[in-house]
């Protein structure tokens, strides 16, 4: 019995006082780290058709009944994340260099603006501006704070006898003032930040016969020259006229605003404009690539251009590396490779970490062939892998995050929007858009970097049917 009692008292002096108890705190589970936002605008017109042979001017006289739809997606989720309707037969559109604000010139002579971010990209949002009877917009550039368009139509009396540049200001935007450049007008070369701008034309202003529109759709009918006029923003007025080659379609400017990159589709060349000091580059004025260079994307911490050289079926890779005074170096203008591709390049997208190049093959559509994707390795020039697509793509977009990016490729005859991973360079998605794509932008091209890398470059809008494929 004393036993028992003992042994009940130990076990009671054992259960008192504050005993060690062990904490265990919760490991929640992390996950990976989510993606960089980054998103891709694209437009859309329902019941949208590529223009018949033979048509003329931006629009070929087509009609539109249903308004065009502006769709933003998400690049980590590839999701639609908002829509909004906008003007009728959009031709192409820019964006300021956020991509918070997108210009899109409509084949009834109107100018839409549309916020696209999540946030404001609604219908009750978008904001329609009306240019002069006869004033047909082509396309658009914000530069300076202010908002530019070409004005391909005849109208009075500033623009009676030869293409205008319109001033847009305010919201909606409202004209402010024209500009009259030289004949044949097609496009606008800038960045947003730039205090002056080129307008490129097809024509030239010392007089004489000058090309049509659609003519430089077979560049080796015509013979004039073409004509860069550079606009300063801060008077809007013309500071000089410069000379470019045959056929010019489209302009690059570096978004340090020192050089200007015209692609003269008719002459295989890019003229190189100086524009810190307003001219053409004494020491190269004019770069030798493939035949029919239409479009150049840019690499911007290896300063490299790529140029898509539609009638030669190549890219051309290009050194415009300058010294630390803004000079040009010692290798600027060496075009390092001229790489075969597929048939017709049509746009180039280069991805920011200097690894690759993509590149919209557009093949052949009165054919009837489908285009295909050529995939550049940027350190040997080689071709690494070609990707068939089913449709004839007209733009093509890239957005980099390590180790996942991806490659955005549009369609004019096609509601696809086809989505390459870059990690496996395998096709992981084609979202059907509401109607054919007519034009497509990203708006990072290096999310989650520095804002120099996040900035996009691609912000210009081009000119289908007149030179530009």
């Amino acid at each position: 019995m004393a036993a028992v009692v003992l042994g009940g008292i130990a076990a009671l002096a054992a259960g008192c006082g504050n005993q060690y108890r062990p904490v265990i705190t919760p490991i929640n589970p992390t996950g990976p780290a989510a993606l960089p936002s980054a998103y891709i605008t694209v437009v859309t017109q329902p019941g949208f058709s590529p223009l018949p042979a033979g048509a003329t001017g931006p629009c070929g006289g087509a009609t539109y009944s249903t308004p065009s739809v502006y769709t933003l997606m998400d690049f980590s989720g590839d999701s639609v994340v908002a829509q909004a309707n906008g003007g009728q037969g959009p031709i192409t559109f820019s964006m300021e260099v956020g991509g918070a604000d997108v210009y899109s010139p409509n084949c009834d002579g109107t100018l839409t603006t549309a916020q696209s971010t999540t946030s404001s990209l609604a219908t009750k949002f978008v904001l329609t501006s009306t240019l002069l009877p006869g004033s047909m917009p082509t396309n658009t550039l914000l530069a300076d704070g202010n908002l530019y368009v070409t004005e391909v139509g005849l109208h009075g009396p500033t623009c009676l006898t030869t293409n205008c540049i319109a001033e847009m200001t305010g919201s909606p935007s409202a004209l402010k003032q024209e500009i009259p450049v030289a004949p044949s007008l097609i496009n606008l070369t800038g960045f947003s930040t730039s205090e002056r701008m080129y307008a490129i034309s097809q024509g030239n202003s010392s007089g004489g016969a000058q090309p049509a529109w659609g003519d430089c759709a077979t560049p080796s009918a015509v013979t004039v020259n073409g004509e860069a006029d550079a606009i300063e923003t801060t008077t809007n007025t013309i500071s000089a006229r410069l000379p470019l080659g045959i056929c010019p379609v489209f302009g690059f400017m570096t978004t340090d605003t020192l050089r200007d990159f015209i692609m003269n589709r008719g002459s295989g060349t890019v003229t190189v404009i100086n524009s810190q000091l307003n001219a053409i580059d004494s020491a190269h004025p004019a770069i030798t690539v493939g035949a029919g260079p239409v479009y150049a994307d840019y690499y911007r911490v290896g300063q490299l251009l790529v140029t898509a050289n539609y009638d030669g079926n190549s890219i051309s890779i290009i050194d415009t590396s300058l010294d630390t005074y803004g000079n040009d170096s010692t290798t600027f203008g060496n075009v390092l490779a001229t790489v075969p591709v597929g048939l017709h390049p049509v746009e180039v997208a280069v991805l920011q970490d200097g690894s690759r190049v993509y590149v919209a093959n557009q093949g052949d559509i009165t054919a009837g062939t489908p285009g295909s994707v050529s995939i550049v390795n940027l350190t040997n020039y080689t071709v690494e892998k070609t990707i068939p697509l089913t449709s004839n793509p007209h733009a093509i977009g890239a957005i980099y995050n390590y180790p996942i990016g991806k490659v955005y490729v549009a369609s004019q005859n096609s509601p696809y929007l086809t989505i390459i991973r870059t990690d496996s360079d395998i096709v992981s998605d084609t979202p059907e858009m509401e109607g054919n794509i007519v034009e497509m932008h990203v708006n990072a091209q290096y999310p989650g970097q520095s804002t120099a890398g996040a900035l996009n470059y691609q912000t210009e809008s081009r000119s289908v049917g007149s030179g530009a494929p």
